[in-house]
């Protein structure tokens, strides 16, 4: 394993949330050490539902902590998709890639498995209560200044940091990267307890479209709808099927969320010897559930990039060069389910018949390239 001019000083992470605590983890992997500053003073695991395919997967099985997480997490082997007024089913999409399968699980549940393992590993070091204020770009690194909760303050100088905090990334900011784009849209979360399902479902209408799927064997499901962003603080049920207008009734409604994007073009790049990762690089629409499983890829294919590159700035670019096709290609897949669900009548009626003439080996390959990446190991 080659070692990018290394001294001392160790990696800095900017966030603590899925990112940037799976950047520490796959640093360590490769033998790097990191600290990872935090703004909140307390990391309590919050969040609802997320989907995590295989490839999503297979990082977190690299990273050690996939077994954990399958404790409580939902095992998938379809989507089913189903029209909205109707609840006709139209297709099951196989979302299945080898023995490594799909999991519905509680986002507090991944970052509780992802700290757990961080705070045990000798290589990394958590400092909470740290906002980001100042970088400044020197040839050997990075000085990076923050403001304590407590009111002090602190300054880092590292190799490399990495900017893991999330869609409204203060790193971006300092960075002068054009602020997040409010898409119209938002997302309605629910919390759906003793609901009748064992599958994650999805329901289309021109408008808008919902999902839900188990969060945990225990039963408990989570719901969101996404619509264009209107007065209503809360969203009507009607014009649902009565089964879906039920679960929009009587779960527990968990608040609403602006859909925002950000422009990788803007994002990633190099900044010097920063770079940004997940939603900080690369926040998308939830349309094809890649959110979370981008930024594990991305932790993972850095941490691979620092292992076998000469220094630090072939590792950058190693990474962005690995990464922006990709990401690309995820936003591209993420644009036409955007379009698909939301479509109207008539041209919903040739999105149901072609859905029904397609075989589900058919529709499995059409998301092969997705889903059948692998996390590699590390030379």
């Amino acid at each position: 394993m080659n070692t990018p001019d290394r001294d001392d000083r160790p990696l800095l992470i900017v966030g603590a949330g899925i990112a940037g605590l799976a950047s520490a983890l796959a640093f360590s992997k490769a033998g790097f050490r990191s600290v990872v500053c935090e703004r909140s003073d307390r990391l309590d695991p919050v969040g609802a539902g997320l989907q995590l395919s295989a490839n999503a997967l297979s990082v977190l099985d690299r990273l050690g902590v996939l077994a954990s997480l399958r404790e409580n997490a939902f095992a998938a082997r379809t989507v089913a998709l189903r029209d909205g007024a109707s609840d006709r089913l139209l297709a099951r999409v196989p979302v299945e890639s080898g023995a490594d399968g799909y999991l519905a699980v509680h986002r507090a549940d991944l970052q509780s498995v992802l700290l757990e393992a961080v705070q045990v590993d000798p290589r990394i070091e958590l400092r909470l209560g740290r906002s980001l204020k100042a970088v400044e770009t020197r040839p050997s690194g990075v000085r990076a200044s923050f403001a304590r909760s407590d009111g002090s303050s602190e300054t880092i100088d590292t190799l490399l940091l990495v900017g893991a905090d999330g869609v409204h990334s203060a790193t971006a900011g300092l960075l002068s990267c054009p602020p997040p784009t409010d898409s119209g849209l938002v997302a309605h979360r629910f919390s759906l307890n003793d609901a009748p399902g064992d599958e994650i479902e999805a329901w289309l209408s021109p408008r808008s479209h919902a999902v839900s799927y188990p969060m945990r064997r225990s039963g408990e499901r989570n719901l969101v709808l996404v619509e264009r962003q209107g007065s209503e603080q809360t969203p009507s049920s009607d014009g649902w099927n009565p089964r879906l207008a039920g679960f929009i009734r009587h779960g527990t409604y968990l608040g609403r969320w602006p859909l925002l994007t950000v422009d990788p073009d803007e994002r990633m790049r190099a900044f010097g010897r920063i770079v940004l990762v997940g939603d900080a690089a690369h926040a998308m629409f939830p349309f094809a559930a890649q959110g979370a499983a981008m930024a594990l890829e991305d932790a993972w294919v850095l941490a691979a990039s620092l292992a076998t590159q000469a220094d630090i700035d072939r590792a950058i670019g190693a990474y962005l060069d690995t990464r922006r096709p990709r990401i690309e290609q995820v936003l591209k897949r993420v644009r036409f389910h955007r379009f698909v669900y939301h479509l109207g009548w008539p041209a919903s009626l040739v999105r149901n018949a072609a859905m029904a003439l397609r075989s589900e080996r058919a529709m499995r390959g059409d998301l092969a390239w997705l889903y059948d990446w692998r996390a590699a190991p590390l030379a």
